[in-house]
């Protein structure tokens, strides 16, 4: 059965995807929200109410009103404490009502690991502790150290964590699925800027393997894209042959930062290299297009088409369904709908 939807970030990252989860899941159907999130990556979406929610772990697509589970997925690296924070959020803004479940794969992060990234600045690394955790999983020495979430109470009734067994009976049963994937796909470690890179793919392929949604439970890819890409502060790596670095002042908008380390974000111009690639690597079905306030209607047009000829050309589908200009529900239009 074809009931899994997907958002992947045909970037850098911070292109808005847990704006338009949201949104989604405001105007959607679905019972299911899924997320294999880590510490290095925040998503921001602020409903109709002005209510700003800021998350690392939990899915943005909770606000939806038929959404019943929220599933966190074993590629997951979090806190305890972030998780609880993140639904005393979700409860003071009236979505708490949901049960989570967690896959008994995922890593619980600690101090520990966020101090064994603390000399991977010269990357641009948000140091947060994903790689090091990642590894402690890897090494498998549960004599050592055990930092599965398996046997973890969090002392909430709404938080369970679940075998794989479990797990997949949950996405087996649920009716309509949205997942949310993290970071940009040219951070992917694997994407050609090693390693002013981070720690795993971020791809269509990696997050259903990341959250283990069964590739055949796809029915669609929505891409997410910026007008101006951006990288975060400091020694983070270039862009791409055909694009340049700009700066806030240049564009005329007020600076930008990064949603976990509140750094100035770095900018660049819009490469058709970055989004052919990502549209090759990612297929998408439908696309997002944000920022479109930077640039104006009318090079927000020509650019809408030139990424339509970049779907067709690549993927032999897609398009630019939804345009925004910013992380509101309201800054979100459905253009399909014109």
């Amino acid at each position: 059965m074809k009931k899994a939807e997907i958002i992947v970030d045909l970037q850098f990252g911070s292109t808005g995807k847990g704006a338009i989860a949201g949104f989604l899941a405001v105007s959607g159907d679905y019972d299911t929200v899924i997320t294999a999130n880590r510490p290095n990556a925040g998503h921001t979406f602020i409903d109709h109410a002005g209510n700003k929610m800021v998350t690392k772990i939990l899915p943005n697509g909770i606000v939806g009103p038929t959404v019943k589970h929220a599933l966190i997925g074993p590629g997951a690296i979090f806190s305890k404490d972030q998780l609880l924070k993140e639904l005393a959020m979700f409860d003071s803004f009236g979505y708490g009502d949901i049960n989570i479940f967690i896959h008994e794969a995922a890593v619980l992060l600690h101090d520990g690991h966020k101090a064994e990234e603390s000399g991977h600045g010269h990357i641009g690394s948000t140091q947060q502790g994903a790689m090091a955790a990642a590894v402690d999983k890897m090494m498998r020495k549960p004599d050592i150290s055990n930092p599965l979430c398996k046997g973890v109470d969090f002392g909430d009734e709404r938080i369970m964590v679940v075998t794989p067994q479990a797990y997949h009976q949950l996405i087996y049963r649920s009716r309509s699925i949205l997942i949310e994937g993290a970071q940009g796909y040219s951070l992917g470690i694997d994407a050609g800027f090693w390693p002013y890179c981070t720690s795993r793919n971020c791809t269509v392929n990696q997050f259903l393997s990341d959250t283990a949604v069964p590739h055949t439970y796809l029915r669609k890819v929505i891409g997410v894209a910026r007008t101006h890409p951006i990288r975060v502060a400091g020694t983070s790596g270039p862009g791409y042959s055909d694009q340049r670095e700009t700066s806030w002042k240049e564009l005329g908008v007020p600076a930008e930062y990064t949603t976990v380390t509140k750094r100035e974000r770095r900018v660049f111009t819009f490469s058709h290299d970055q989004i052919i690639e990502a549209i090759q690597a990612n297929q998408p079905d439908e696309i997002f297009l944000n920022f479109c306030n930077y640039i104006g209607n009318e090079k927000t047009e020509r650019l809408v088409d030139a990424i339509e000829r970049h779907c067709s050309a690549h993927v032999g589908k897609g398009y630019v369904r939804y345009e925004g200009w910013g992380a509101a529900i309201g800054d979100i239009e459905d253009v399909n709908l014109n």
